[in-house]
């Protein structure tokens, strides 16, 4: 039986940065992105948390704790307010919150903070996700479908939030830090799931389901540094995806009956990874087009990136019923795969 994603919300910082500006910031620490065919189409427009010039100083690792929670808890809280208004739910009808995020740690978690601003009752079950990267919005959806099977009639607020300018370090001149700089900004998603409503258009989450790649663990995460996260982004990481992604996605449709997905809601990774996986699957021109409209509009936000295209696929103007395949790529290298239906209203 299958979940509803009822409203889906994301928000951005108020700091915009356009392409221009960010190549001229960047070519101070890498003087090659001058030789760059097109750079600004690989980066596009970004919201970061602070403006540039303070996300360019190095900074403790108290400093960037203090930073996140201040940021992290704004952004959450503006997502979810918006999400909560949409499905028509008050923040005291949640039963289950998920947060996702990780480009900081709190310790107690983001929820605990949230709690405080959105007036969530005191006997809501908990869950933080830290450590699943960029495929942990997919997964965290993924999770509250989980429980609803179990438990039908209650609501889950899953909450995605990332800010990865703050780990941004001056000193490293990587190409993994470059690459970082290029893909990454900073967002929020939230959406409310719980049981379908004929009268409302929604998204239903059908089945769900992981595949982790073996020996994979050095491609794609975070180095905890004395001064901070250090991201890894291994160059091999669209050829892995090439070559594992077919079958993984071809055992998935198999196993739920999605024969032929009328639609795709691809983590927003960027443009090699949008390309791998449009070669690997066979995918026709257009068919990841919502994901590279997101990450032209506000890049690779990390684990809340599925909700800028679930964003998009939800508010999409089509009267017709349809399936589509979710999928979030993170760490590990793992994937999270997730067959929805497109539903109209019924009157």
């Amino acid at each position: 039986m299958g979940s509803a994603i009822l409203s889906v919300a994301t928000a951005v910082p108020r700091h915009r940065l356009e392409a221009g500006e960010a190549l001229e910031h960047l070519r101070s620490y890498w003087p090659q992105l001058g030789k760059l065919a097109e750079p600004g189409a690989a980066i596009g427009t970004r919201y970061l948390c602070e403006p540039v010039a303070d996300l360019l100083r190095p900074r403790p690792l108290g400093a960037h704790r203090e930073s996140y929670l201040i940021h992290a808890r704004q952004l959450a809280v503006d997502a979810a307010r918006r999400a909560l208004a949409m499905a028509e739910v008050d923040a005291s009808e949640i039963d289950v919150v998920i947060t996702v995020s990780c480009t900081g740690y709190l310790v107690p978690s983001l929820d605990v903070y949230m709690s405080e601003d959105l007036g969530f009752r005191p006997d809501i079950t908990r869950l933080p996700i830290t450590e699943l990267g960029c495929s942990a919005g997919a997964a965290a959806v993924a999770a509250a479908h989980r429980h609803l099977v179990g438990f039908p009639e209650q609501r889950v607020l899953v909450v995605a939030v990332e800010l990865p300018s703050l780990n941004f370090h001056p000193g490293d001149g990587s190409l993994d830090n470059l690459t970082a700089c290029l893909v990454f900004g900073d967002g929020a998603g939230a959406a409310v799931i719980g049981r379908a409503r004929p009268d409302v258009a929604r998204l239903e989450v059908l089945r769900t389901a992981s595949h982790l790649i073996p020996r994979t663990a050095h491609v794609l995460g975070f180095d905890l540094r004395d001064a901070g996260f250090h991201v890894v982004l291994d160059r091999r990481l669209p050829r892995i995806l090439e070559r594992e992604l077919p079958s993984a996605v071809a055992s998935f449709q198999s196993a739920g009956g999605l024969e032929k997905p009328s639609f795709y809601a691809v983590h927003a990774a960027g443009p090699r990874i949008f390309d791998s996986i449009q070669s690997a699957l066979g995918l026709p021109a257009g068919a990841l087009d919502a994901s590279r409209q997101v990450f032209a509009e506000v890049g690779n936000t990390s684990s809340a990136a599925i909700f800028f295209t679930l964003e998009k696929l939800f508010t999409a103007e089509d009267p017709h019923p349809a399936e589509g395949l979710g999928i979030g790529i993170g760490p590990g290298v793992s994937m999270e795969f997730m067959h929805l239906a497109r539903i109209p209203a019924f009157d």
